[in-house]
This record gives structure tokens, C-alpha cells and sequence, in this order.
């Protein structure tokens, strides 16, 4: 049986002190970011963008606190949040008076940073890239297209977040080092000056530039921390912690310029590398990888030769691990109900195979499991790679870390991932050396900017508002806020195509869905298209396509189409509400003939008041999707189909088609609240399915009949990823035989064509007794939908959706 090892005393007290502190705002890269754009309005995107972040490297605060030996931070607090301003403020502005008292991730601020915000904050409302965002979007979409439901555009909303989902080259960072990038950089530079700037090579020109200013700037940045540590050695009187402190200031001296030498370096490199993309753009699933492939052949070879112990090795791994959770990001208080829980997706990918199709599971992959089972932390979310070669011994470590943390690790096979790679275009070999980004999106490390979150909002395509369309001739009924005489929204933003009541057959509905469908995913590329455009002008990421494979060959950042492969991701929400009304419709109206189609449409439109006997047959008597119900579940595939084609025929600005993806965090919840009754018997404003399960507490035929009902599309054509939700009671998986009946289940679920699974391991019961008394289940770890959480840290109406997950047995 798999066995935790003990904690030192110095983790313990690190864990103890990131569960007792509130996170707080620190402004100091506001301030500087602020000063700096004012002082310089004349420097172009991509110079502007690296200068900038040379100014962050130069000027951020330094801090060494006592207990660390992994250093780097994005402001002066503990556990604190940076800001962002260049990217959407206004949000910010509206919010400030509520942040440390919101009901959802609050955060302190001190008032005399209040106060320099206040002072200077309006400048953003019209320097921000949302501001311009406003001024390119297309004017037919807010003309004709807003309050469709179904897109998540509106004039300022755009932007909190920047392009994000992305994962950097940590293997350049540490077993290359940025020196020989710099050479690179000014080999490429005296080339072109030699032999003169033809073209648009000024374009490339001013892109090395850029390259070789930001370089420059992470080396400066980790010397900086070298000679805090070395003026802290020089002044300690504690013999242990003076001999750490100088280790740390030669290894940060060496380090980023250099090729790592340990397993103590590698980890310190990507975690400064790591806080440079950060500090450049925000944490936005940008994610770490394949971290035990970068730094496991370090950890070997320093235990081999006893450099390192093993409870050495393992104490740097547990304080790595409480750096990266020690990272946040405020967002709106809005945009916490989609990730709530102070989530900051820097996902870590561990296990799978190498890139001749070898097992690469090594040292580092058990101790990073072992930290995160033991320290019990939602942050950073971690991903198991499983293949027919994965040891016993790891999917063992796996499930026993899953059932102990709340969903973490979350797990891919790598068959179906390293497939739906390959129908991007990807080769073989490089489809093998893949990783998860944002919450479950597949992504080749450090040659491939996939961009799967689609533009700063994710970008949702909202399938049951497009149903809506479908069957009220185009018009999503649904008004926000509510009018003051009840009426209906009757603003057609969709494909006129009839209603309900008047549809004579299930053909019919079915061709008014795929028509919205068609019609939405359109908007959908050209928004997202609009959107990404303005962003390679204003906003490139520097630092990322110094070290992304292609970028510095071509001369191109990353948003200008510089990395090796490219691609353009986009998420969907409600695929089991939608296929269960669809199925609804066929079998009550037109199989069945329970009712007609103008009563179903009726009862719809009045949220079932004077239906409920209907609603009850629905719920109670109808055949639901996740059940092994052939008729139930191929509209599964009709709706998972009609998405991904839909938006698949999308290209992005760097030329690439867009991915279909099925990952809602926990936007199923929110996106509920603005969506009508559906024909599922789910009333307003009820959460929608969450990823491609099916609608809570609607399988009853056990785990097998969901798997086989899910199992019903082709999840490969979802190469922007799918999240599958499954909940079982605690006492169905004790034990070492527990753990053998869960891997049989996602054994049948893997092999026979799942891309993704995620399982919590704990009852309703429980989560209800967390719900009375949250100070005895303060470590309850939970996974909730790309990502875990402390389930007593979530809002109530996404810990009632978990709640209303169906409990199985095994």
C-alpha cells in the first residue's frame, strides 16, 4: 500500500502559515507598471512590452524571508496578488471598496495603496487593452448579436484576464540556460544589421530587440535575489541557515544564465522563469508542463551521488510546491464564481511517456505526488499522464494522492490526448512530449503556443442558450436583469428558424440547433479573431518566445505566429443539459407523444408553473443520458459533433484551425443563472451539466453505464480538451481492493476512448456537514472542475452543484 512520508518541521510551519493568511493586493508592480506607461506612450507594442518587464526585473522588491529555500515572489506579501492593469481595470475601480469583505477570494488593502490607485486608476480606463478591445470589435455584434446567451462579449468586459493557457520551454531555462539564448538573440541581430534590413525584417529586428532586452532583464532579476541572499549570509548568526543562504546566492548567480547543475537549481529556475512569464502577462493557466521531466534527472543523479538525501530531496520538492500555491491572482468578484477558491492554474503535468513512446516516470514524479498528498493543497493543480506502460507503483501513488486531495491529480491518457495532438497536425514525436494547460487542455511543451483559452473571458460557447435559439426562432428569451413587468427578451440575436410549438419533427429541431450552432461559432472566431489581432499588436509576451521553439528562428513572437505549432482553443458548457433536452423533446413529443410540442414549449416558457406533472414524468420516467441508452445517448454525439465542427472550421490570425473543448470550471453554475427552463426538467436559472458528464444526479445505472453513454463521441476531435466528473462514496474505494476497483474503472473508461477523468472520492453527507460546520473540514480539498479547491472556501451554489453529483458505487 502506498505511504505518505513524514513532514519537517519547517514545511509544517510554511503549510501552517499559507492556510492561516489571508492573500492580499500588493501594488508594487502597479505602481511601476503605471509610472512606466505614463513616462513612455511613444514606444511601440512589442519594445513597450519588454521594456516594461526590464523595468519589473530591475525593480521588483527582492524578498528573502527566513524560511525559504526556493525564493521568488510577485510583490513584497505573503500569499499575495499582483496587478494588472494594463489588461482591464475598470472592474478593479468598481470593486475596490469590496475586496477584503466579498463572500468569494477577499483580499486585504492597505489604504494607503487605495489611495495611490484611486489617484492613478483612471488613467487605465482609457490606456487599458480593454478600452481598445471596445473600439475593434465589430458593431454588428453588439447591433445584432448581443444578449444572445450564448456569447460571452459585452462593451468592458473584456480582457480581465490577457491571451493566456500557454506553457513556457522550461527545458532551454535549465538544462540550456538564457546566456546562450542571449547569443543567440545577438548573433541573430548582427546578422540582419550585416547584411541590411530588407522587407518587413524590421519587424524581425525590432523583435530581437525586444528579445534580447527581456534576457537580459530575468538574468538581472535572479542576481538580484543572489545578492539579497548573500547580504542576509553575511549578517546571520544561525550556522545552519547562514550555510543555506550562501548556497542559494551562489546557485542564484549561476542559475537562469547558465545550465542548472542540481536538483535544488532546476527547481529554482523554473520557478523564476515561471514568475517572469507571470510578472510579463498574469496567471493565466500558464502552466508549468512536465516539471518531473525537466528536474527528475537532477533529483536522480543527486541522490545517486549523495548530494542530496532523500529526505532532502523531498523537503525542496514540499517548499517548491508552497511556492507555486503561494501565487494569486485577484480577479472580479464576478469571474471568482468560474474559479473560485483563490485558483491560479499553474498546472503540473507529471508521468506519460518520452519521445521515443518510453515510460518517463523518475524520481521526481513520486516526490511531487508525495507533496501534494501530504501538504493536502488545491494549488497547483496537478495532471497524471497513464499509458499501457505506467507502473504499478504510480498508479497506485496516483489514486491514493486523488482520494486524499480532492481530484488531484486529475488524469489523461495519453493515447486519446496524443491523438486529438496529431489531428492538429502535430507529429508523433512531439504529440508524446505533451502537457495539460488551464485546466485540462493538451499542449506540447515549449513549442507550441496553443492558446487554448481563447481570448481573456475563455471565450464559452454556451450550448443550451444556442438550444434556446433553436426552438424560440432565434431569440433567447431569457432577459438580465429581469424586467419589471416579466416580460420576455424578444430580440431575435440568432438564426430565425421557428418554434417549438409550431415544429412538426424531430429533424426540424434538430437543423434549428445545428443552424444556431453554425451561426454562433462564426461570431465566436471572429470575436475571439478581433480580439488576439489587437493583442499581437499591443500586448506580445517578450519573455515567452525568447525560449518557445520557432520564435526566435523566425523572428516572430508568439502572437505573431512564432512558435513551431500553433493553435487557437475554445471551451463549451452544457453538452449533457443540451443532449438530455434533446432526447426530452424526441421521446415526449414525438416518440411518446406525451405531450405536444406547443405544451412542452408552453411549460418551458412559464419555467414549468402548471407543468409539473410533466416535469416529474420527465425527470422520473423519461431515459436520460449517462444511463446506456442507446436512444439517449446519441445525442450526445449530435451535440458534441455539431459543436466541434462548427468551431473547428475557424482559423486563427496565426493561421491555424480552432480546437473544440468541453472544460467549464465552474461556469455551468454561473452560466445556469441566465439560462431558462430546459426541456430536461432543469428550472431557471438551475446549474447546466458540468463538462461532458451527465447532468447531476441523472446516471443511476452505476459507473460502467456512464462511462459507456460518455464514451459515445469521438472525445479525439476534442483536441482542446474534455473534463469527465465522476463522485464516489468513500467506503466504495477503501483499501488497497478500492484501489483496484477504481483503476478497472478508468482502465474501461481510457481504453475504450476517454481523453480525461477526474474523481472526488467523499459523500453528500460529508460536503453537507462541511456546508454546517466549515471550521472542522477547513483542509477538505474537493475537485470542482478543472481545478480543486478547499470546498468551505467555494460559494454555496457551486458546493451545492458537487453535492448534486450522483454518488456511485464500484
Amino acid at each position: 500500500m502506498y505511504q505518505n512520508v513524514p513532514i519537517s518541521e519547517r514545511v509544517q510551519k510554511i503549510r501552517a502559515m499559507y492556510r492561516s493568511t489571508k492573500p492580499k493586493i500588493d501594488i508594487s508592480r502597479y505602481r511601476l507598471v503605471t509610472e512606466f506607461y505614463m513616462d513612455n506612450p511613444q514606444l511601440p507594442g512589442v519594445l513597450k512590452r519588454a521594456k516594461n518587464l526590464r523595468n519589473l526585473f530591475e525593480n521588483m522588491p527582492t524578498p528573502v524571508r527566513d524560511h525559504e529555500l526556493i525564493v521568488g515572489h510577485p510583490g513584497e506579501e505573503f500569499r499575495c496578488s499582483a496587478l494588472y492593469p494594463e489588461h482591464s481595470f475598470f472592474w478593479f475601480l468598481n470593486e475596490i471598496d469590496t475586496f477584503p469583505t466579498r463572500g468569494t477570494d477577499p483580499y486585504d488593502l492597505d489604504p494607503e495603496d487605495k489611495e495611490y490607485i484611486l489617484k492613478t486608476g483612471d488613467f487605465w480606463l482609457k490606456n487599458a487593452t480593454c478600452a481598445a478591445i471596445d473600439e475593434v470589435f465589430p458593431e454588428e455584434y453588439y447591433r445584432d448579436v448581443l444578449g444572445n446567451g450564448v456569447l460571452n462579449f459585452g462593451p468592458k468586459n473584456n480582457s480581465g484576464s490577457p491571451i493566456g493557457h500557454y506553457c513556457g520551454n522550461f527545458w532551454t531555462v535549465v538544462d540550456k540556460g538564457m546566456g546562450a539564448v542571449l547569443e543567440e538573440i545577438r548573433a541573430k541581430k548582427k546578422e540582419m544589421l550585416e547584411k541590411g534590413l530588407q522587407g518587413d525584417e524590421g519587424r524581425s529586428f525590432q523583435f530581437y530587440r525586444a528579445e534580447e532586452t527581456v534576457v537580459e532583464g530575468i538574468i538581472i532579476y535572479t542576481k538580484r535575489y543572489a545578492a539579497e541572499c548573500a547580504r542576509q549570509a553575511a549578517v546571520c548568526a544561525d550556522p545552519q541557515r547562514k550555510a543555506e543562504l550562501e548556497q542559494m546566492a551562489d546557485s542564484l548567480n549561476w542559475i537562469m544564465e547558465k545550465p542548472c547543475r542540481t536538483y535544488w537549481e532546476a527547481l529554482q529556475a523554473c520557478f523564476l522563469y515561471q514568475l517572469g512569464l507571470l510578472l510579463d502577462s498574469q496567471p493565466h493557466g500558464i502552466s508549468y508542463g512536465r516539471l518531473d521531466q525537466y528536474v527528475g534527472k537532477y533529483a536522480e543523479r543527486d541522490l545517486a551521488e549523495g548530494r542530496l538525501t532523500q529526505a532532502q530531496a523531498q523537503e525542496l520538492t514540499d517548499m517548491f510546491i508552497l511556492k507555486v500555491a503561494e501565487i494569486n491572482k485577484c480577479w472580479s468578484e464576478g469571474a471568482t464564481k468560474s474559479g473560485p477558491g483563490y485558483t491560479s492554474g499553474q498546472l503540473i503535468t507529471l508521468g506519460g511517456v518520452d519521445r521515443d513512446g518510453n515510460d518517463a516516470t523518475n524520481a521526481a514524479t513520486y516526490m511531487i505526488l508525495q507533496s501534494s498528498a501530504r501538504l493536502k493543497l488545491h494549488n497547483p493543480p496537478l495532471a497524471l499522464r497513464l499509458h499501457d506502460g505506467t507502473p504499478d507503483e504510480l498508479w497506485e501513488a496516483g489514486i491514493e494522492t486523488t482520494k486524499q486531495v480532492g481530484g488531484v491529480p486529475c488524469f489523461e491518457w495519453d493515447d486519446i490526448a496524443m491523438e486529438a495532438l496529431m489531428r492538429r497536425g502535430i507529429p508523433l514525436e512531439d504529440a508524446r512530449n505533451y502537457c495539460l494547460i488551464g485546466c485540462v487542455e493538451p499542449c506540447v511543451c515549449g513549442c507550441d503556443f496553443a492558446n487554448s483559452g481563447g481570448d481573456g473571458n475563455n471565450a464559452y460557447t454556451i450550448l443550451p442558450a444556442a438550444l434556446w435559439c433553436a426552438i424560440n426562432n432565434g431569440c433567447n428569451p431569457f432577459s438580465f436583469p429581469p424586467r419589471a413587468d416579466g416580460k420576455k427578451n424578444e430580440k431575435i440575436t440568432g438564426v430565425p428558424c421557428g418554434y417549438l410549438k409550431d415544429m412538426t419533427s424531430m429533424q426540424q429541431v434538430l437543423d434549428a440547433y445545428a443552424a444556431q450552432m453554425d451561426y454562433f461559432t462564426k461570431w465566436q472566431v471572429s470575436m475571439i479573431n478581433c480580439y488576439e489581432y489587437l493583442y499581437s499588436m499591443n500586448n506580445p509576451l517578450p519573455l515567452l518566445s525568447a525560449t518557445m521553439t520557432g520564435c526566435l528562428e523566425s523572428g516572430k513572437d508568439v502572437l505573431w505566429g512564432g512558435a513551431k505549432y500553433n493553435g487557437a482553443g475554445n471551451s463549451s458548457i452544457g453538452h449533457g443539459t443540451v443532449a438530455d433536452s434533446l432526447n426530452i423533446i424526441d421521446q415526449v413529443c414525438f416518440r411518446d407523444k406525451i405531450a405536444t410540442p406547443a405544451e412542452l414549449y408552453d411549460a418551458l416558457m412559464n419555467n414549468w408553473e402548471g407543468y409539473e406533472d410533466l416535469r416529474q414524468y420527465i425527470v422520473g420516467r423519461c431515459s436520460h443520458f449517462g444511463n446506456n441508452d442507446p436512444e439517449a445517448d446519441k445525442y450526445l454525439k449530435f451535440v458534441a459533433d455539431t459543436y466541434s465542427e462548427g468551431i473547428t472550421r475557424g482559423i486563427s490570425p496565426r493561421g491555424c484551425h480552432w480546437t473544440a473543448g468541453c472544460w467549464p470550471v465552474t461556469l455551468n453554475v454561473v452560466m445556469g443563472m441566465f439560462c431558462e427552463a430546459t426541456p430536461d426538467g432543469r428550472k431557471r436559472g438551475q446549474p447546466l451539466s458540468d463538462g461532458i458528464s451527465p447532468v447531476q444526479g441523472m446516471d443511476k445505472n452505476g459507473p460502467f453505464a456512464t462511462i459507456n453513454s460518455i464514451l459515445k463521441f469521438d472525445q479525439a476531435n476534442y483536441a482542446n480538451g474534455t473534463l469527465c466528473n465522476m463522485k464516489f462514496h468513500p467506503t466504495a474505494l477503501q483499501g488497497a481492493e478500492g484501489d483496484k476497483k477504481l483503476r478497472a474503472v478508468m482502465e474501461t473508461y481510457f481504453k475504450g476512448g476517454g481523453m480525461e477523468l477526474q474523481i472526488n472520492v467523499v459523500s453528500a453527507k460529508m460536503l453537507r456537514e462541511a456546508q454546517e460546520k466549515p471550521k472542522d473540514y477547513e483542509d477538505l480539498v474537493v475537485r470542482i472542475a478543472g481545478f480543486s479547491a478547499y470546498f468551505v472556501e467555494v460559494y454555496k451554489e457551486a458546493q451545492d452543484d458537487l453535492i448534486r453529483r450522483t454518488e456511485m458505487a464500484v
